[in-house]
């Protein structure tokens, strides 16, 4: 059969992913260029140039997916949710045991913070000793690094099909995503789950507004824009405590960071919201800024080829240390900025010169051009036909949009580089087929409320 036509005039459901992409990218570029904290050797015109041609490449692949889709055939064949629900409660299971056995060995060992005023030091204290590179991985590491695929499907399913599981599972899901939230933000003084668990509700929300097709309405900007503030200031708070640890602050911060950072204490932030909170918001803006700084410092650093390994720091160790393959991590833009500028490997430079390294400054363009057909492609999958690999998918490329401005998230530690391999084959395999179920492939599992009407959602 043949899906019904994709309308592309005025059609902001159509196009609302890829309104949110470059504005986000132009809002994160004026937040390097004009927010608190300024940067020595910034070229902000041959910077916003590229950004330009980036903007340009993500436009037109993101109009070509659209387009893919008006004259798409699909066959008859569905997904099986007897399949689907045993995916789930695989992904649900291993996910739900590595983070038991985690927190079971932080506790033993005594590393396991249980005092809320105290994430700056535990976040400090999981980093005391840390080598990199090294080949000494802790059981944490490992238990984080194999079972992320399975958390963050576990994650997403359990949150997108939330109301049509039934309480067994909604409670299990509850104790995986509040559980982990609680491990890592409270436990290891970790927030990046917590931006984790952002994006995944930012993503469904937007699919499940997407399946609507109604126009954006105030009452969901404003659910929308509230929920950023509570995410922004828990995000902030942690901050804030990871400094306290350190005894640092607004009166001290330029003594302490980078040489070529300098936090601009009579900026307009620091005047509205007081030394303190506009310390943290400074602290937060550098998150969204100090990648297109390290993006800068790049585009004038010469260039090597790495040979198609330079855009993922674990791919590059694992060709080296288990193939035999050359290292070629000193050869990437990222590590020869530190070199010459002393903008080391481990501060942000966004994710194009981890590509560019393999791919040149015009190959990454291009390439930022077919993720956006992907992009487009998964959004209107999930939307259109409900697809729940295309919903992994589009919450996975959503992720890598809203780390694009600071590093290469996607693809830089073991378990993301796992996680996008996984997503990738399940997607490639199941990610184009309209949800169902075909004849014969029941289950009397699916009797029950649960996956019988999560398709429905």
């Amino acid at each position: 059969m043949t899906l019904p036509p994709f309308p592309i005039k005025h059609n902001f459901a159509t196009f609302a992913p890829l309104k949110i992409a470059l504005a986000y990218l132009a809002l994160t570029f004026a937040i390097a260029v004009a927010g608190p904290v300024t940067y020595v050797d910034f070229s902000p015109g041959s910077t916003a140039l590229f950004l330009a041609g980036v903007a340009i490449a993500i436009l037109v692949g993101y109009l070509m997916g659209v387009r893919s889709m008006e004259t798409l055939r699909v066959g008859k064949k569905r997904l099986s949710r007897g399949q689907i629900q045993r995916v789930f409660d695989m992904c649900l299971g291993i996910a739900l045991f590595a983070l038991v056995l985690s927190a079971l060995s932080s506790l033993l060992s005594g590393t396991l913070n249980t005092n809320l005023s105290g994430l700056g030091e535990a976040y400090h204290s999981a980093y005391e000793g840390y080598e990199r590179n090294s080949g000494n991985y802790s059981l944490f590491f490992l238990l984080y690094s194999f079972s992320l695929p399975f958390t963050f499907i576990a994650s997403v399913w359990g949150m997108f099909y939330f109301s049509s599981l039934n309480n067994r599972l909604r409670i299990l899901t509850a104790i995986l995503v509040i559980g982990g939230l609680l491990f890592y933000v409270v436990g290891t003084g970790k927030q990046k789950q917590v931006g984790d668990v952002a994006i995944y509700l930012i993503s469904i929300a937007a699919i499940k507004y997407g399946i609507r097709g109604r126009s954006l309405s105030f009452k969901l900007v404003g659910q929308a824009l509230a929920g950023g503030v509570a995410a922004t200031a828990l995000f902030i708070a942690v901050l804030g405590q990871r400094y306290a640890a350190l005894n640092i602050g607004a009166f001290n911060i330029n003594e302490r960071v980078h040489p070529r950072m300098n936090f601009d204490i009579e900026h307009p932030i620091f005047e509205i919201f007081g030394m303190n909170y506009g310390f943290g918001l400074s602290v937060f803006s550098t998150y969204l800024s100090q990648g297109y700084y390290g993006l800068s410092l790049a585009l004038n650093t010469d260039w090597s080829w790495t040979r198609l390994s330079g855009f993922s720091y674990s791919l590059s160790v694992i060709l080296n240390r288990f193939l035999g393959f050359e290292w070629e991590w000193p050869n990437t833009l990222v590590y020869r900025v530190g070199a010459t500028t002393g903008w080391g490997e481990s501060k942000w430079h966004t994710v194009f010169p981890y590509f560019a390294s393999d791919l040149t400054w015009l190959g990454t363009i291009i390439l930022f051009g077919f993720f956006a057909y992907i992009y487009a492609r998964s959004w209107l999958f999930s939307v259109r036909v409900k697809n729940p690999y295309a919903i992994l998918m589009f919450t996975l490329l959503t992720m890598g949009l809203f780390f694009m401005p600071a590093n290469n998230q996607m693809f830089h530690t073991p378990g993301m580089l796992f996680t996008v391999i996984v997503v990738s084959f399940f997607y490639l395999r199941h990610g184009h087929v309209p949800a169902g179920v075909e004849r014969g492939t029941g289950s009397r599992n699916i009797a029950r409320k649960g996956w019988a009407t999560a398709f429905h959602t």
